[in-house]
């Protein structure tokens, strides 16, 4: 672990956490993460964004994570670069998956190839990071339970679909892979077979569905975080 300060703890919607860090390595990719040990704390920080001129990366955490209230200049140890960077395959047929820690670098990824991402699905039991807007995009197999997505990715013109364990409007009440489900379970086989899932979730979220989920779709990009 390498001693290190904080640059920014900045509050971002939902109660998140935009921590920023001093980094003059090349920068990492939507997929990557690091170890960061904060007062007696270790916390997995996936990358989210960053500047190579700057010299910075950052990582969205809930803030019920973090020990205290940490700010700028906090004493903090890293690890190195954990993970391999994800990359969007060719044609219009992505699906990419966030939850709870996975979100920042599914809207990372979602940011980054625009034009080939179908659906983006976030949630989980921390809430988004990201203001929430009634979308524009029309998704008949989730208009009855799902109609809000993120503002920024509307603005790209990419649709998403949020998925929460607690009740808001326009969003869907249970898990992100069970709202994945149903807007899958309304494709054809062939549809499905055209599709590549990244799904970037807590270790063991999709224990005993991982295989089904492969087996239905053209291909399945799997990354596991460290759950806190």
């Amino acid at each position: 672990m390498t001693p290190a300060r904080l640059l920014d703890a900045s509050a971002v919607s939902d109660d998140w956490r935009l921590i920023r860090l001093q980094w003059h390595d090349p920068l990492p990719g939507p997929g990557q993460w690091l170890w960061m040990d904060i007062d007696g704390r270790r916390l997995c920080l996936p990358f989210r964004d960053g500047d190579s001129g700057e010299g910075w990366i950052a990582g969205v955490i809930p803030s019920a994570l973090l020990p205290g209230n940490p700010g700028p200049g906090h004493a903090v140890s890293l690890s190195a670069l954990q993970g391999e960077p994800l990359f969007a395959p060719d044609g219009q047929g992505l699906i990419i998956l966030g939850q709870d820690l996975g979100i920042g670098p599914a809207m990372a990824l979602a940011e980054r190839c625009p034009e080939s991402t179908r659906l983006v699905v976030l949630g989980g039991q921390h809430g988004v990071p990201a203001r929430l807007v009634p979308s524009r995009f029309y998704i008949p197999a989730l208009v009855d339970c799902a109609i809000a997505g993120v503002g920024t990715l509307e603005s790209l013109a990419v649709p998403s679909r949020i998925a929460l364990t607690d009740e808001r409007p326009g969003v869907y009440e249970g898990s992100p892979v069970d709202l994945l489900g149903r807007y899958l379970s309304d494709l054809s086989a062939d549809q499905r077979q055209a599709l590549t899932v990244v799904a970037i979730v807590p270790w063991g979220s999709l224990h005993g569905r991982q295989a089904g989920l492969a087996a239905s779709i053209g291909a399945l990009q799997l990354v596991e975080l460290p759950s806190p």
